[in-house]
């Protein structure tokens, strides 16, 4: 009768508790190496968790997925869902301007006036979209 191997052994577990140390220690690192100089025009790059409860724009396949409305002066989260750099840049020169590399995510504050403000993507001059402000 062959043997089976059990599903979980002490040499396992040290894989395991090493693994959690190391995803523990990188979050660490990506904490530590962001900056934020407090200025609407320059987004917090740190991580930003996903129960953060903050809208959040997300870019894959150079694609935008907006929220469907976000109230005036809320923070909002760009994540950049993989590939290269991609940027939420508004139209209005100066409004907002996030750049965002692969598989991170910044932040940015929405404007305080309601109303419809369109932003493209300075580095793939196809995507565009709009942040629905009310």
């Amino acid at each position: 009768m062959p043997r089976s191997t059990p599903s979980f052994t002490p040499r396992r577990a040290t894989h395991r508790r090493a693994g959690l140390a190391a995803l523990a220690l990188a979050a660490g690192l990506a904490a530590a190496c962001s900056s934020d100089d407090g200025s609407e025009h320059h987004p917090d790059t740190t991580a930003v968790a996903p129960e953060s409860g903050a809208p959040v724009i997300a870019i894959e396949n150079s694609t935008y997925t907006t929220p469907p409305a976000v109230r005036p002066g809320e923070e909002i989260v760009v994540r950049n869902g993989a590939g290269p750099e991609h940027s939420v840049t508004s139209d209005t020169e100066g409004l907002f301007d996030v750049h965002v590399d692969g598989n991170e995510s910044a932040t940015f504050t929405a404007p305080t006036t309601a109303g419809g403000y369109t932003f493209h993507c300075a580095y793939h001059p196809e995507m565009h979209s709009i942040l629905i402000v009310e």
